[in-house]
Parts: C-alpha cells; sequence; structure tokens
C-alpha cells in the first residue's frame, strides 16, 4: 500500500490533483468545485494533518482503483501527464493494489483496513481477474477480517 507522511504528502497530494482534474474533465465537471476531492482535502488540512493524511490515503486509493475501467487511450493520456511532470506511472502506481489480492491469498489473512476495502472493491467487480476458487477463498477471508474487527471494536 502507498505509505502517505508528512515528507511525501505534498508529492502525493500533487498525484491525486492530476488524476482528479483528469477524471473531472472528462466527466464534465469543474475540476476547481467547491465539492471538489481536492478542495475536501484542503478543508481538512486546516482541520487536522492526520484527517488529511488519511484522507488522502483513501481518496488516492480509490481513484487508482477506478481507472482500471478507463479506456486504454485515456490510461495513455492521464499516464503521460504524470510522468511529464516526473511522477511515477499509472503501472507502478497501480502495482500495490494489482498485486494484493495475490498478496492476500498467499498470506490468507488481510491485514488492515486499507486491504480490507480493496479486497472488497475486488469481491464487488465480478470481472476482476482471478479465478472462481480464488473468490472463494478471498471471501472466507474477508469475512474472517470483518468478524475479527467488529469483535475487536465491540468492546
Amino acid at each position: 500500500m502507498i505509505k502517505i507522511n508528512k515528507s511525501n504528502y505534498e508529492f502525493y497530494k500533487e498525484i491525486f490533483t492530476i488524476i482528479w482534474e483528469f477524471e473531472a474533465k472528462y466527466a464534465k465537471m469543474d475540476p476547481k468545485a467547491e465539492f471538489s476531492p481536492v478542495n475536501v482535502l484542503r478543508n481538512w488540512e486546516k482541520e487536522s494533518e492526520s484527517l488529511a493524511r488519511k484522507g488522502l490515503r483513501e481518496g488516492l486509493r480509490d481513484s487508482l482503483t477506478g481507472l482500471k475501467d478507463l479506456p486504454n487511450d485515456l490510461k495513455t493520456e492521464l499516464n503521460n501527464n504524470l510522468t511529464s511532470k516526473k511522477f511515477p506511472s499509472l503501472n507502478i502506481l497501480t502495482s500495490q493494489i494489482k498485486n494484493l489480492p495475490k498478496k492476500v491469498l498467499e498470506k490468507k489473512k488481510i491485514k488492515n483496513l486499507d486491504e480490507y476495502y480493496i479486497i472488497k472493491e475486488v469481491l464487488n467487480d465480478l470481472e476482476y481477474g482471478i479465478t472462481e476458487s480464488q473468490r472463494t477463498e478471498l471471501n472466507k477471508i474477508f469475512g474472517e477480517f470483518e468478524r475479527n474487527y467488529i469483535e475487536k471494536n465491540a468492546s
């Protein structure tokens, strides 16, 4: 998973901004609108650095996960936008998300809420490139994490 801390926050915020502005352009939305994720993030920065880092991590994860449905020509365009500004390519940014189901299956455990939400998206996407047996196993691991999380946080 992408680790966002005080020293790399601005770096990942800029990546998030590039992705959001790209998405907004094709959704015919105003990227500077008050409700834009970047403006929400700025408001959180005023409230709490920790909240802003968590929000950026979740927003970036969601954005990167959602890019899998983007047509190849748009992925290429976004990738060029990122790399022309000396940021990592989409392949590098999304590799941790793509490799996560395999890692979870190997260790037979979801480690944290970040992994939980990515696995949830994988399971909800019936066209995601996993076999039926892998899907079944991920469902078991997912359910176990949920039960343990509920038990741990019920007290």
